[in-house]
């Protein structure tokens, strides 16, 4: 089994591709016409994603952490299959990413994206 690349996953979370590996991005591709599409996995992934968000209320002292959650969760259940998001120590690799991506000199921005994104949520549910 490969290790996790938590600083992939975390270039994912911020829309870009990941830095290291041989692993496809699945933020979108050029089509043969030109127009930018998100294959069909990653528009589910998206959401499902956004689901999960509206329950999340922005004003919530660990709203923050809940989407970073939800993000982290999410990711890694497509990269691993969705059978790991059953396995009792799934919730521990969540918990382990989140910190490790917590402690990311890029944090702050991706905070700012997550907030972002509960806000968007939010506004499509309205």
């Amino acid at each position: 089994m490969e290790p996790i690349d938590k600083a992939g996953i975390l270039q994912r979370l911020l829309g870009g591709k990941p830095a290291t590996g041989s692993r496809k991005s699945t933020v979108g591709y050029k089509a043969p016409d030109g127009e930018n599409r998100a294959p069909a996995a990653a528009v589910a992934l998206h959401k499902q994603i956004v689901g999960q968000l509206r329950s999340i209320d922005s004003a919530w002292p660990d709203a923050e952490q809940r989407a970073l959650e939800v993000h982290v969760r999410a990711l890694l259940a497509q990269e691993l299959g969705v059978g790991a998001a059953s396995d009792p120590a799934f919730g521990g690799l969540v918990a382990d990413v989140v910190e490790a991506i917590r402690q990311h000199p890029r944090f702050e921005t991706l905070a700012a994206y997550l907030r972002q994104q509960l806000q968007q949520a939010h506004k499509k549910s309205s």
